[in-house]
């Protein structure tokens, strides 16, 4: 398993990690739940979140192994920003074939200047839009930022 785990590109494993370490974060609030309040719909609501977080990083692992995932590589040639408080808010990639490619961040903390190389991490079933010859992603595993 370890070995299949090491295999895996350094991007999904973090995110595997990331879900796990969360499914097991929740675990350790369940079991103090369950020792200092015995309230049954507390310990319900936090199993149920416990399980979907390790359903969800084992579904990311066996992805990740059958390799059912699309690796797309591109260079950012626009930011789009929120108003406010001008965090990144979608990209536009120009791809290594020559597509356009606009993708909506998740997590607009990440800084993406233009010109920085990005690689995207997609499952191969993820719904991919087209608007006037741009091609549309509101959804991704993972996002590689390569200055």
């Amino acid at each position: 398993m370890i070995k299949v785990f090491k295999q895996i590109p350094a991007p999904l494993q973090r995110q595997i990690l990331y879900r796990l370490g969360y499914g097991i974060a929740i675990l350790l609030v369940t079991i103090i739940l369950l020792f200092y309040t015995m309230e049954l719909f507390s310990i319900l609501a936090c199993a149920i979140i416990m399980i979907f977080f390790i359903a969800s990083a084992f579904l990311l692992f066996r992805r990740a192994v059958i390799g059912d995932y699309v690796v797309i590589c591109g260079e950012c040639i626009n930011v789009t920003v929120t108003a406010v408080k001008k965090r990144t808010k979608m990209v536009v990639l120009h791809t290594e074939d020559g597509r356009i490619l606009k993708v909506t961040l998740k997590h607009r903390l990440k800084k993406i200047n233009t010109g920085s190389k990005i690689i995207l991490y997609v499952a191969s079933d993820m719904p991919v839009y087209e608007n006037g010859g741009v091609h549309l992603i509101y959804s991704y595993i993972s996002l590689v930022n390569n200055k």
